[in-house]
């Protein structure tokens, strides 16, 4: 039977305190399937915690997408089960750069009815460190930032071909493989979520590898925010780091741009970019 702390848990970096009710580690969650194990951020624009836990039934470890809230509020409850039918669609869809999905758990399956969750997207754990970890003492440079998100964009770009949309625009759902690549660690896109969604969340993580700022709202407390310039528009990442090439500065503005003002709309374009950074790089080297 689970049972839920009513203290806080302690924040990860960047991040505010997980949403009330919070959860500790060592709490169960699931209808006492799930040990949780670490606290990995919050995603408060749907009122999420991402936490690493532990399977009790089949031993293993893994990450939980905990959508939290009254399950006697009838508009919230509409907003997740959109996210988790959204979730059970994308189980089929596998990806290196993206966390298998393993299950799917709602009130009355898996989720006992008093619990004050709403939701809870299973997917396999991915070791590794955390995306805002990676960039603690600095941006990283132009060709590495380019080989990290490859395998991201084009999961992505595979998802949408499918019909998918995944859920890439907070970057506490991002985790670096001990392989160096981006993956979606925490799967489980908003109810509101699009497929253009997808498409700036990447920008905004190249923007974040560029410069170490984040330029989408709703991201985590304490993470620097990318500058606006009088256009209204984030200030290039060249403009910030004049050793960055033209070219990746321009593609991350233009994927967080609407696409009514010449945004990017798709994957594609941002893989086509990341591929010239890389092979520039093997004719340099």
């Amino acid at each position: 039977m689970s049972t839920w702390p009513t203290e806080m848990a302690p924040p990860g970096r960047g991040t505010a305190g997980p949403p009330s009710p919070a959860l500790l580690p060592g709490g169960m969650v699931g209808d006492g399937r799930y040990r949780l194990l670490s606290y990995s951020g919050t995603d408060a624009r749907c009122n999420a915690q991402l936490w690493r836990a532990r399977d009790g039934q089949l031993g293993r470890d893994v990450a939980l997408t905990v959508l939290l809230g009254n399950q006697a509020d009838a508009r919230a409850a509409a907003r997740v089960r959109r996210t988790i039918e959204r979730a059970m669609h994308a189980a089929s869809y596998a990806h290196p750069g993206v966390s298998r999905i393993l299950d799917v758990l709602s009130p009355g399956n898996g989720i006992a009815p008093r619990e004050q969750v709403l939701g809870i997207v299973v997917a396999e754990w991915t070791n590794g460190t955390d995306l805002i970890d990676l960039i603690a003492d600095g941006p990283l440079p132009a060709a590495t930032a380019s080989r990290l998100l490859e395998p991201l964009a084009a999961a992505v770009e595979g998802a949408h071909h499918a019909g998918l949309v995944l859920g890439t625009e907070h970057p506490q759902r991002i985790r670096v493989t001990p392989e160096g690549q981006l993956r979606l660690a925490f799967p489980g896109p908003r109810a509101e979520a699009t497929s253009r969604d997808d498409v700036k969340g990447l920008g905004a993580i190249l923007y974040l590898l560029l410069t170490g700022r984040w330029a989408l709202p709703g991201g985590p407390e304490g993470l620097p925010v990318a500058p606006i310039g009088p256009n209204g528009s984030v200030v290039a990442p060249r403009s910030l780091h004049p050793m960055v090439p033209h070219s990746l500065s321009t593609v991350a503005v233009r994927s967080l741009e609407d696409t009514s003002v010449g945004g990017i709309r798709t994957g594609a374009a941002i893989l086509q970019v990341l591929d010239e950074i890389a092979e520039a790089e093997a004719e340099t080297g």
